[in-house]
């Protein structure tokens, strides 16, 4: 293997003692002589940039023990020849290429540093040598001749740290070599194949040190692609060499997309990298199975501007698919790569019969006591702010179960009455409620603070369910509620409302800022609401679906199941009617293809 040996510069210093009894007289023996002469044995090829920098050209700095600067120049030639009068102690000579620090990186811009201490003793002789090394980064990227035959090949370095350009070697222009201060790099190179098909990967190269000589080599494999680059390392050079298996001609080549998956069904789309020929559109479909299948079924991909689309359904949930993209015309017969998905989970609504409930303290929950022990309750109600705390004094829980007014005999229903809530002359008008979440904190007497959402896997697109409703006449409106809503003597409504956020939301009834904007929220991706119409007198149990209108159907990294039932609307602004009375039972979340806005 040819050697690229690092360059280095040589600063040689050599103290001298007073070599005339004349001089000793004159300066009563109480200093030294510095005499400075800088060598180099290899020439740097550079390019000024600066453009007045020349690593070549040498700065000194002379520190004396309290770190003063006692003598520097930014060319060592200036002090050439001359003998510096030092007092005796030790000092610190400090050399480096003048004009730059080497915290930029650029083309041709090698940055040399060094230093040594030395002691200047009165009467005797020092020399001290100091060797100015690399001190930044070096880079060179080379395209094997095999790469040649890409349309265009760009490999771009950048450095991990803040401001520092990152820099581009582009196949066919002249290959400089790169410098970089030290840090981590990330190496990102992108092909381009005669048929316009790019692909790129990106490395990352650790504990990056100076005076290291990167070099990175390009070829096109022989076989299957290289995840993982080969590395050699020899002194100061370490060459990594990576292999693409990417096609340098113009192939047809289809690529099937990750999976959009739900519970029941999923999203797929593909799209063709290259082609020979012009391809029939109507020739294109996509086939599926599961994992462990023989048999692929077939459905037909439908063309939006080149971008084929299709849905597969009645797949079951929290199963492994494969998917592929075909295109089949006489004896063309072209198929991409196999895309794996899983399905979500049809997760259910827990206690959604509303069977259980358990009482802890004086406060009751919909859930069993097991449960509640174990994990705490999915659902939770306006029941702690009357039973705890300062609401102990009332003692009462507007929601609980109710084992005789059921939608289907046996088991329980949610009962929850609006009443006014207070002792010793002090309370408010209290809107039973039941949702997903958690009762998080009285405020004073004003108000509380309720955690809306519990963490879910799944994305359901519909709440069905029965309710049975009693309006009463308003008999209470909090001074906060908005006018127009909620008038004195008016009809009273109920609420539903489900949504499903990216994360939990936290609304403080004494903040009115804090109230949940469904359609606004960015963090709500779906939700549904019962209309005012539907929100009265219902003269017995009455069916209900609401479906999540979903704002995006993208995958997010988390959902929050948002679930909401009010015996009266307005009782986050505390009015609302003590004569209103709300039944909910035998809810279930809903799975299929969602609706949207």
């Amino acid at each position: 293997m040819k050697k690229i040996y690092l360059s280095f510069i040589t600063v040689l210093l050599v103290a001298l003692t007073a070599v005339s009894c004349q001089q000793d007289d004159e300066l009563k023996g109480n200093v030294g002589y510095l005499r400075i002469e800088v060598g180099t044995n290899a020439y740097v090829d550079t390019r000024s940039v600066p453009e007045d920098y020349n690593p070549k050209q040498i700065a000194l700095q002379i520190l004396n023990s309290s770190n003063e600067v006692v003598e520097e120049t930014d060319d060592w030639q200036e002090l050439k020849g001359q003998q510096l009068h030092l007092t005796p102690g030790t000092y610190t000579i400090k050399a480096s290429s003048n004009g730059f620090d080497g915290s930029e990186s650029g083309f041709d811009i090698p940055y040399y540093a060094g230093s040594q201490q030395v002691t200047i003793e009165s009467g005797k002789e020092k020399t001290a040598n100091i060797t100015c090394t690399l001190a930044n980064v070096k880079v060179t990227v080379n395209y094997d001749e095999s790469f040649q035959k890409f349309a265009s090949a760009t490999t771009t370095v950048t450095s991990e740290l803040e401001d520092v350009a990152a820099l581009d070697f582009t196949m066919g222009k002249e290959l400089k070599p790169g410098y970089f201060p030290v840090g981590n790099l990330n190496v990102t190179v992108k092909v381009t194949n005669q048929a316009g098909q790019s692909n790129q990967k990106t490395t990352e190269i650790t504990e990056v040190k100076a005076r290291k000589h990167y070099i990175l080599n390009f070829k096109v494999a022989e076989s299957d692609s290289i995840n993982k680059p080969t590395v050699t390392i020899d002194g100061e050079e370490i060459t990594y060499t990576f292999q693409f298996n990417v096609s340098t001609e113009a192939t047809t080549q289809l690529e099937a997309a990750s999976a959009n998956a739900w519970s029941n069904f999923a999203y797929v789309e593909g799209s063709v990298l290259s082609a020979e020929s012009e391809l029939e559109p109507t020739a294109m479909r996509f086939e599926y199975k599961t994992a462990d299948a023989d048999e692929w079924t077939t459905v037909t991909a439908a063309n939006e501007g080149g971008n084929y689309k299709a849905t597969l359904t009645a797949l079951t949930p929290a199963t492994t698919y494969v998917y592929r993209m075909v295109y089949e015309k006489g004896e063309e017969n072209y198929v991409s790569d196999e895309v794996s998905f899983t399905t979500e989970a049809a997760t259910p609504l827990p206690n959604g019969n509303l069977d259980d409930w358990y009482m802890s303290g004086k406060t009751w929950y919909p859930v069993t006591e097991n449960d509640y022990n174990v994990s705490g309750s999915f659902w939770d109600s306006s029941n702690p702010a009357t039973t705890t705390g300062a609401g102990a004094l009332v003692n009462k829980n507007p929601t609980q179960g109710n084992s005789t007014t059921v939608h289907t005999s046996g088991g329980q229903s949610a009962e929850l009455k609006s009443q006014y809530a207070g002792a010793f002359g002090i309370g408010k008008f209290a809107a039973a409620s039941l949702y997903t979440g958690k009762f998080n904190s009285l405020v004073g007497t004003n108000g509380a603070k309720i955690d809306f959402g519990q963490s879910f896997v799944s994305r359901p697109t519909a709440l069905h369910g029965w309710f049975h409703y009693t309006s009463g006449k308003i008999d209470y409106r909090g001074g906060n509620t908005p006018e127009g809503l909620g008038e004195m003597g008016t009809d009273d409504l109920c609420s539903i409302y489900v949504a499903l956020s990216k994360k939990q939301k936290q609304v403080d009834n004494t903040k009115t800022e804090t109230f949940l904007d469904l359609e606004n929220d960015a963090d709500i991706i779906a939700y549904g609401q019962l209309a005012d119409a539907e929100a009265v007198t219902t003269n017995g149990w009455k069916e209900f679906t609401l479906n999540f209108k979903y704002k995006t159907l993208d995958p997010q990294d988390s959902y929050y199941l948002i679930i909401v039932f009010s015996s009266s609307k307005y009782g986050d602004y505390f009015t609302g009617s003590t004569n209103s009375v709300m039944y909910v039972d035998d809810l279930e979340l809903v799975y299929g293809e969602p609706v949207t806005e």
